[in-house]
């Protein structure tokens, strides 16, 4: 394969000016989502937008994003990302712009009768914006890895993804600030919504100029490393790493089943905590606490910087850990259980008041949730590496699949008694069942070699 970064006449540059065209657009990904947690309270205020449907609207989005990971990778992998990619940011875009929409007289007229509940008209349009927005966003994380494989060396790959994945924490982090600026500077909360998509749309033309017809031609047959399908959001999500050839394959069929069962388990323990908090942490501060608009969008920054730090700590403990002798899959195991005691905080949070303790415990909780899938993906690289993608892709769905069954069944809770006490046990406590998978599930074989 001919290697884009050393095409003659093309800056060494070029690459990473891609990367960076990916980060924005990873940015704008999580930006378009973050939006609506970020306004529930005053939808809720404005249009009778109860915890159930609030439940419902998150629920079949992740239904939508499950299905999404399995069509877009599959269209990726056939017909490359130089024309898919700019269709799904484009799907997801509209999707978030139309969401702004939700209040008018014309989506009351066309989806309310008058014998239905009041606020009807606005969760169905939220409703069918939100599945659009699920499908569409699950796109962008296989175009992007397929097109940081294509523009960098495999060197060069490590960084290109970490850049690439920061844009997530950047988006959850500036969401709720510029929600909040706008807001001072007198919008309404169509805004961001409106705002963000038509970013998207913006950038779609930045890609064509970046991207010629052969740039990201080059076959993955000829490269003797494989892309990583992303396994989960957010989370959120949707954190990603790079994984090479294992050389701690299964021996055997039912060694592999292990794995996978063992992976699904985890990753939809994972996936359960940190969509909860992801969606539902505006509602709880304001709607539930009665913190100010301003500190719960300061509140909701915090919680995603700490997020990130805690996503870093778990690399370093591991490190630190093989360093001081202790085998790499020892390693792992250790620090899993050192962050899901961590995540653990969480279920505190509801008999600690609203004070700084109860601060301190979410903030806590979300390094320990995100801190987690580190070590799932460094698990997923005993998978077999020819049926990777597809295996990856799977796990994903099947752990948007349980989060979203989770989000549906809490919103109902949370108006039937309003309380989050069970929400914040579950994200609390669903990873121990991740950790018990892991140490008892896992095959253990050849483990000695690591």
């Amino acid at each position: 394969m001919e290697s884009l970064n050393n095409n003659e006449g093309r800056a060494s540059k070029w690459p990473w000016i891609v990367c960076a065209v990916l980060l924005l657009a990873t940015m704008l990904n999580y930006m378009d989502r973050q939006a609506l947690a970020v306004t529930l309270p005053i939808l809720k205020k404005n249009f009778s937008l109860g915890e159930a449907r609030i439940g419902m609207v998150e629920g079949y989005f992740g239904y939508a994003f499950a299905f999404g990971s399995i069509f877009f990778g599959l269209i990726a992998d056939r017909f490359g990302p130089r024309f898919v990619y700019p269709i799904v940011i484009t799907g997801w875009s509209l999707a978030g712009l139309a969401t702004a929409f939700a209040g008018s007289e014309w989506v009351k007229a066309t989806l309310e009768t008058p014998a239905d509940p009041p606020g009807t008209a606005v969760f169905r349009w939220l409703l069918m914006c939100r599945i659009l927005l699920g499908v569409f966003e699950a796109g962008h994380w296989p175009c992007a890895l397929l097109t940081v494989r294509a523009v960098l060396s495999p060197k060069d790959r490590t960084l290109g993804n970490s850049i690439l994945q920061s844009g997530a924490s950047l988006g959850a982090i500036i969401v709720p600030l510029y929600i909040g600026a706008a807001e001072r500077a007198g919008q309404t909360w169509e805004f961001p919504f409106w705002s963000i998509g038509l970013a998207g749309l913006v950038w779609v033309p930045v890609w064509f100029l970046l991207i010629g017809r052969r740039d990201l031609s080059a076959s993955l047959d000829d490269e003797e490393e494989l892309p990583v399908q992303p396994v989960g959001e957010e989370t959120g999500p949707e954190e990603l790493t790079e994984i090479p050839a294992s050389n701690d394959l299964p021996e055997k069929p039912s060694d592999l089943i292990l794995r996978i069962i063992t992976l699904a388990i985890v990753i939809a323990m994972l996936t359960v905590s940190w969509q909860f908090l992801r969606a539902w942490l505006g509602m709880f501060l304001e709607d539930y606490h009665g913190y100010s608009k301003d500190a719960t969008r300061g509140l909701m920054s915090g919680y995603f910087i700490a997020a990130d730090i805690g996503c870093i700590l778990s690399g370093v403990l591991t490190s630190a850990l093989v360093f001081r002798g202790l085998k790499v899959h020892s390693a792992r195991k250790v620090g899993f259980a050192v962050f899901t005691l961590l995540t653990a905080s969480a279920a505190l949070i509801p008999f600690v008041g609203d004070g700084v303790l109860m601060i301190v415990l979410l903030y806590t909780a979300a390094g320990g949730i995100l801190g987690l899938h580190p070590f799932y993906y460094s698990l997923a690289q005993e998978l077999s590496e020819k049926k990777m993608g597809i295996l990856s892709g799977l796990l994903a769905a099947f752990a948007w699949v349980v989060a979203s069954t989770n989000q549906i069944y809490l919103g109902r809770y949370i108006e039937a008694n309003s309380s989050y006490k069970l929400g914040l046990i579950i994200v609390g406590l669903a990873p121990v069942i991740g950790l018990i998978a892991l140490l008892t599930l896992w095959p253990s074989k050849k483990q000695n070699q690591l």
